[in-house]
């Protein structure tokens, strides 16, 4: 029986993190290093790459192809380090109090980095269900890129019995999540010198009644509240995290445009925002610029759609995926991941993987080595559990 190194996967990881996949750069280093990787142990790969050639998802299946696969999901890109102040290279891995130091260290190329690091013992112990190794690209803006993987497993008739999603949980089986929907409003007024303001169409303060509208939603969705009262906030959130517009203070703005979010635990109506917003504006806001304009008006287009997740806590992969852990905790988390649309395609899913949710997207990000090994464990569990004498399930 092979024996699991931790220091094989500090290894592989010092390679991932040493690749810049932040969401708007490409992703294929990180993949090509991954599918040599899995060449080196006689694993094929199907690659999918997007229209500009320059991204790509990557599922290789290991073990009998008439069974149905546990799926070990992870999302290659990671968020900028623009602006942010880190006091360690983001790019090369930083080891010093028991923690690995870098950018996506926890979000989430730890995890990439236990599921390569388990090739030795996937390929050399007997499977009786294989394991799908699942890669995906732009998961950081709107769990975008994996909708094409799934198409093509589904197309392929490839049998996946259940997913388990390696975002940072501590190693604690999560079953719901929120879903996310994510608009841009755009204004377009007329331009002219401020002291005529009062003959020109300000973008931006058609932008703030805009801006009214959705905090007078957001006091009313904070009353739509879930039952599930493990989620931190109960209720449909809403966030304006982009705003531009303007050009000097003596101008009348021309433009404006801003980012708003909507986040809502599973069972939330939440169709007060993301059916309501896109009518006000459609029907309050754009006439009412168009109007002193033909060039003017206001538009809402939706960015961003990802569904909100849950599974019993019966189901086999959450079973599957507490054995492994040895954590019975069951939890939610306001943050969102790409099982949801997984289990929209029919996959059992359940998100578990290391680190701290806390730690991601921040400067100096970093991950516990204490996890890393947990990690180690977990799949070297599933492995054993997998294996000829493991005594799988399904």
């Amino acid at each position: 029986m092979t024996r699991h190194n931790s220091s094989v996967t500090l290894s592989i990881l010092k390679d991932l993190v040493s690749f810049d996949t932040t969401s708007y750069k490409s992703n294929l280093q990180l993949i090509d290093y991954a599918h040599n990787l899995l060449s080196t142990y006689g694993i094929e790969a199907t690659i999918i790459k997007d229209a500009s050639d320059r991204k790509a998802n990557l599922y290789a299946i290991i073990g009998p192809t008439d069974r149905p696969a546990v799926a070990l999901s992870g999302h290659t890109d990671i968020v900028p380090v623009d602006g942010q102040d880190w006091t360690v290279d983001p790019f090369s891995l930083s080891i010093k109090n028991n923690r690995a130091y870098g950018r996506g260290t926890c979000d989430m190329k730890g995890f990439i980095a236990s599921v390569l690091s388990a090739l030795p013992a996937l390929t050399e112990r007997e499977l009786k269900r294989p394991v799908a190794i699942v890669l995906s690209y732009d998961e950081e803006i709107g769990c975008t890129g994996v909708r094409p993987m799934i198409e093509d497993l589904l197309a392929k008739n490839i049998q996946i019995g259940g997913c388990i999603v390696g975002e940072p949980s501590a190693m604690k089986a999560v079953t719901a999540h929120t879903g996310k929907q994510v608009y841009r409003c755009s204004f377009n007024g007329t331009a002219m010198h401020s002291s005529l303001s009062p003959g020109g169409i300000n973008a931006i303060s058609y932008a703030g009644q805009v801006i009214n509208e959705i905090s007078r939603i957001e006091k009313i969705l904070k009353e739509e509240k879930t039952d599930d009262t493990r989620f931190a906030y109960p209720h449909p959130t809403i966030n304006i995290g982009m705003i531009q517009g303007g050009k000097a203070v003596n101008i009348v703005a021309e433009h404006c445009q801003f980012d708003v979010e909507c986040r809502y635990p599973p069972g939330c109506d939440h169709r007060l925002f993301t059916d309501g917003l896109p009518h006000f504006i459609e029907t309050r806001t754009h006439p009412l610029m168009a109007k002193e304009a033909d060039r003017a008006g206001a538009s809402c287009q939706k960015i961003v759609d990802y569904p909100a997740f849950t599974i019993p806590d019966d189901a086999e992969i959450v079973q599957l995926a507490r054995r492994l852990s040895g954590s019975n905790d069951d939890i939610a988390v306001n943050y969102g991941t790409e099982a949801g649309l997984f289990k929209a395609a029919g996959f059992e899913t359940v998100v578990c993987g290391p680190g701290d949710i806390a730690q991601a997207h921040q400067a100096d990000e970093f991950i516990e080595l204490e996890q890393l090994s947990l990690c180690d464990s977990f799949i070297q569990n599933l492995v054993g559990e997998l294996a000829r004498d493991g005594g799988a399930h399904g």
